[in-house]
């Protein structure tokens, strides 16, 4: 993950930003490491777990840099990646660009090097709520330009995991958005990642919605509202569904 991040082609004066949520292995030292001599390079140590919103949140008001690329501590990022996603958010002016993800079933190192390829298509679209409502935009494919992001205020610290609530809430505010059929995330082969958690996945998509109609709602278009609302009713739907016993259609709703 050092590797390919410290790695991103094509980037001016970068920073770097690490958020140590009370790891128990040598996360921290590692990172130290790798690091030195690195500049513009800052290590947030917590003195207490708060999971996984609060600590980006943590991290994005620390930033200071034009624009924000979030990842998790298994992601490998394409090395011209980051470079390719600023291009296409200046040419468009966008404040949001997206790439898609690949479960690559690799090691690692295998993937480290990996480089997104020279040509691909991509969608702008100047709406970015109703975009980011319309498709899928989740896991830490994203660039957004921290101005937005830290206005929207990061992610919904009252829901675990951030995937759906950045989103929404920096969409609710970006201009334009971009849609890259390219891989801007490389997925190593997955132990005991969240994303197997599938109760927690509909647990958290349902509350991301849940809280931003209820945060947003009445500013919202009417339209806008009635998807978020359907999103919510789905997520909610497919967790009940998987966890609980028949007949769980007449309980729930």
């Amino acid at each position: 993950v050092l590797k390919a991040l410290l790695n991103q082609s094509g980037l001016k004066n970068p920073e770097f930003i690490f958020v140590d949520d009370l790891s128990k292995d040598r996360s921290v030292e590692i990172i130290e490491e790798a690091t030195r001599g690195v500049p513009n390079v800052t290590i947030l140590k917590k003195k207490q777990n708060e999971g996984i919103s609060i600590s980006i949140n943590k991290g994005i008001e620390l930033a200071r840099g034009e624009w924000v690329r979030m990842l998790d501590s298994d992601d490998i990022l394409p090395l011209n990646s980051t470079e390719k996603m600023i291009a296409l958010a200046d040419k468009h002016g966008a404040n949001m660009v997206y790439g898609t993800f690949r479960k690559t079933g690799k090691e690692p190192m295998d993937i480290a090097a990996e480089k997104m390829p020279a040509d691909f298509s991509y969608d702008y679209q100047p709406d970015a709520l109703r975009t980011v409502l319309k498709g899928h935009f989740t896991r830490m494919g994203q660039l957004i330009r921290r101005k937005v992001l830290q206005e929207a205020g990061g992610a919904d610290v009252r829901v675990f995991i951030q995937d759906e609530s950045i989103p929404l809430r920096t969409g609710r505010l970006a201009h334009g958005v971009i849609k890259m059929q390219a891989e801007a995330v490389l997925v190593p082969k997955e132990t005991n990642n969240l994303s197997k958690n599938t109760h927690q996945l509909d647990h958290d998509r349902f509350f991301a919605h849940y809280y931003f109609l209820k945060d947003y709602g009445e500013s919202l278009d009417r339209d806008i509202a009635a998807t978020v609302y359907a999103k919510a009713v789905s997520a909610n739907w497919k967790d009940v569904k998987k966890n609980l016993p028949h007949p769980y259609f007449t309980c729930d709703f």
